[in-house]
C-alpha cells in the first residue's frame, strides 16, 4: 500500500482485482495476508493476481527471496560470460532437468554464470558427454532434495496454519525459512557429500578401474507384500505414516551395517554392499525389523557379482537376478542363488541356506538354482 493510500482503498483494489471477497468465511485472514504481501513484501497487485492463479500466495514472499539479487540475464548472455556455447548451455540446462528458457527470458544471475563456468572446466578435463551425465545426476539429486523440502514444509507447517486461517503466519514462515535456513542447506549438502565420497570410495578398494566402472557387489531388493491392495484401503494419512515407518526402519537397518540404499519406489527398496555375507544377514534383518514394526510382511532377493555402476545407479545381470528373486520370494522370506550359496556355504555366518529348487526367471535362459536364507 502506498503512503497516501487508505486501507479501504487497498481493499477496494483487491476486490476489483478478484483477490479479496469481503463476504468469504476467511475474509479477515485473506485481507491480512494480502496487506502483508503489499506492505512488507512489496508485491504489486498484478503480481498477486499471477500468484493467485498459480496457487502460491502463501509462498510468494519466499519465492521473491529464493533467488539471489543481481543482474538478470538471458541464457545466451550467461553462456557467453561463462565461456561456453549457447548450445552447450542449453544441453546442460536440460540435463539439470529444466525446460528451455525463452530466448529473451531473463532468469539467470551470477550463480548461474559460476555453474556454467564450472561445467566448462569439467568438460575441458573429461569431455562434454561425461559432464552432461554428471549434471543429470546432480539435477536428479537436487530435484529430490527440493521435493522433500517442499513436501515437509507443506505438511508440517503450512497445512496446520492454513487450517487455522493463519495465512499471514504461513507466508512469514515461508519467507523466514528461505532467508534463514535455505543458505545453510548448501553447507549441509557439502558436509554430507564429503562423507559419502569418502565412504563410497572405500567400496572400490581392490576393484580395478574400467571404462564401464564394473565393481563386484552384492545387490538386494526388498518390498512389502500386499502393499497395492492395502494402499487402496488406507486413508492418505495412514498410508503416509506406514511409508514413513517403512523408510525409517529400513533406512536405519541398512545404514547400520554399512550398506547403501540405492533407491526407493514406494513400498520397495534396493540396497548394495561389497560384502555378500552382510547382504544375506541384512535381508533377514530387514524382514525381522519390518515385522517388529508391525508393517506388512517383507520379502527380499539377494545376488552377488560384477555390477555396472553408472550415474548413481546399478546395472547388469546380477541386478536383474536380485530383482527376479524378490518377485519369487514368499512373504517374510529372502531368496538367493546357487553362486552366492557356493561362495558363503562354508562361512560361519548369521544365516543359513535351504534349497528351494530351480526357478524359471524372466530374462534368464536356464532355470536358476535358488536358496532361501534363514537364521541358523
Amino acid at each position: 500500500m502506498s503512503a497516501d493510500e487508505e486501507p479501504g482503498e487497498l481493499a477496494d483494489d483487491l476486490v476489483t482485482a478478484g483477490l479479496y471477497d469481503p463476504g468469504a468465511g476467511d475474509a479477515a485472514a485473506m485481507l491480512e495476508l494480502l496487506e502483508f504481501l503489499v506492505d512488507e513484501v512489496g508485491a504489486s497487485i498484478p503480481e498477486l493476481v499471477q500468484a493467485q492463479e498459480d496457487n502460491r500466495l502463501m509462498s510468494l514472499a519466499a519465492f521473491r527471496t529464493i533467488r539471489p539479487e543481481g543482474v538478470r540475464r538471458t541464457l545466451s548472455d550467461t553462456a557467453a560470460l561463462a565461456g561456453i556455447t549457447n548450445e552447450l548451455a542449453t544441453r546442460l540446462w536440460r540435463a539439470a532437468g529444466f525446460p528451455d528458457p525463452r530466448p529473451f527470458e531473463r532468469r539467470f544471475g551470477d550463480p548461474d554464470v559460476a555453474f556454467f563456468d564450472l561445467m566448462r572446466v569439467g568438460a575441458g578435463m573429461l569431455g562434454d558427454e561425461p559432464i552432461l551425465q554428471l549434471v543429470r545426476t546432480l539435477g536428479n539429486a537436487a530435484q529430490q532434495i527440493a521435493e522433500a523440502e517442499i513436501a515437509l514444509v507443506r505438511t508440517q507447517m503450512e497445512a496446520p496454519l492454513v487450517a487455522g486461517q493463519r495465512y499471514v503466519d504461513a507466508a512469514r514462515t515461508y519467507r523466514d525459512l528461505v532467508a534463514e535456513l535455505f543458505p545453510r542447506v548448501v553447507d549441509a549438502i557439502d558436509t554430507l557429500h564429503r562423507h559419502h565420497v569418502e565412504a563410497i570410495a572405500r567400496r572400490y578398494s581392490g576393484a580395478r578401474p574400467s571404462s564401464t566402472n564394473v565393481v563386484p557387489l552384492a545387490v538386494g531388493f526388498a518390498d512389502l507384500c500386499g502393499f497395492t491392495g492395502l494402499s487402496a484401503q488406507l486413508e492418505a494419512e495412514e498410508l503416509g505414516a506406514m511409508l514413513a515407518t517403512f523408510e525409517g526402519v529400513t533406512g536405519d537397518v541398512v545404514a547400520a551395517v554399512g550398506a547403501n540404499v540405492v533407491k526407493r519406489i514406494g513400498d520397495a527398496l534396493m540396497f548394495v554392499t561389497n560384502a555378500p555375507g552382510v547382504a544375506c544377514a541384512l535381508a533377514l534383518d530387514l524382514i525381522e525389523s519390518c515385522a517388529s514394526a508391525r508393517l506388512p510382511k517383507l520379502r527380499a532377493g539377494v545376488a552377488f557379482g560384477d555390477v555396472i555402476v553408472r550415474h548413481g545407479d546399478f546395472y547388469g545381470p546380477v541386478v536383474n537376478l536380485a530383482a527376479r528373486l524378490v518377485a519369487e520370494a514368499d512373504p517374510g522370506t529372502a531368496l538367493t542363488d546357487g553362486s552366492l550359496h557356493t561362495r558363503l556355504a562354508k562361512v560361519r555366518g548369521r544365516y543359513g541356506f535351504v534349497p528351494v529348487g530351480r526357478l524359471s526367471l524372466a530374462g534368464f535362459g536356464e532355470p536358476v538354482e535358488a536358496y532361501q536364507l534363514l537364521w541358523p
